[in-house]
């Protein structure tokens, strides 16, 4: 209980009760129930640390349906779960995300420059015209633009405005999931333009990994993943008009993408769970 009360004391002011709140508490039990009647016999056990993760989780409701089984004492595999942008260090040799403690937007934009070999982030008083502003913190959604040159704010992270526009006043990004390296799920959101930093979206669908990403390009995210040390989690990328990918954002305790249908999303979560079930296995076998 003391963990799931310190859990909740870090997450709920990112808590918004609004229309995906209300659908989430009906589906999530629902693709859960479904989830667990056709669950296989037992082939691994894994354990949270240092904070429990709600089912409502990518992870455990992709897992629902494998083999695999969560376990507080003497669990196969540890998963570091830990919501926080910049996590307390904790030694938990051999643990899934065990070494990814900062996923603020400056590191990430630093890393994804590594990884690339181009830039996300500017130089607020340096660059002359609009600019997107936003918290360093993770899933605050409190972006806007404003004008370059201009003064930092603190705790803020700049970058790029990146043209993602479709058609009129509609933008799109990308959620991709990732197991071990590798890019598992694309989902393509829609929004209103004037919305584009929030969670509310106009249209979301899985689409086709390889018709999305090229292979340079997932072997660029293969790089940023081992950099940023994401085992497991999402990535939400823009492309821009130019052709250019960038990664916006990194969530090492994502949640689904609970817009899409639910069939969809119940389709989505089972190729998650069993590329999670083979790398939880295949980590196993490497520590045996």
């Amino acid at each position: 209980m003391s963990g799931w009360l310190s859990y909740w004391r870090d997450v709920r002011a990112r808590v918004v009760v609004d229309r995906g709140f209300a659908r989430a508490l009906w589906i999530v039990p629902w693709i859960w129930v479904r989830a667990r009647l056709r669950r296989r016999p037992q082939t691994a056990t894994i354990h949270y640390a240092p904070h429990p993760a709600g089912p409502w989780y990518t992870l455990p409701l992709s897992l629902a349906g494998t083999g695999v089984r969560t376990q507080r004492r003497n669990a196969s595999v540890t998963v570091l779960f830990d919501d926080r942008t910049e996590a307390d260090a904790v030694d938990l040799p051999g643990a899934i995300n065990g070494t990814i403690h900062d996923i603020s937007k400056e590191r990430v934009a630093r890393v994804f420059a590594q990884s690339f070999g181009y830039s996300l982030a500017v130089d607020p008083r340096a660059h002359t015209g609009p600019i997107v502003e936003k918290s360093d913190l993770n899933g605050v959604h409190d972006g806007r633009i404003v004008q370059g040159p201009c003064e930092p704010r603190a705790g803020a992270a700049y970058q790029r405005l990146i043209d993602t526009t479709v058609r009129p006043g509609v933008t799109e990004e990308l959620r991709l999931t990732c197991v071990g390296g590798t890019t598992v799920v694309a989902v393509r959101k829609e929004k209103a333009a004037h919305a584009r930093f929030s969670a509310n979206y106009l249209k979301t669908e899985a689409v086709a990994v390889d018709e999305h990403l090229s292979e340079e390009e997932r072997a660029s995210i293969r790089d940023f993943l081992k950099a940023m040390g994401l085992d497991f989690g999402s990535i939400d990328a823009l492309r821009d008009r130019d052709g250019r990918l960038y990664i916006v954002d990194v969530n090492k305790t994502c949640m689904p993408v609970l817009a899409l249908p639910w069939r969809e999303l119940e389709a989505v979560l089972t190729e998650i769970g069993d590329a999670a079930e083979a790398f939880i296995l295949a980590r196993i076998k490497a520590k045996a």
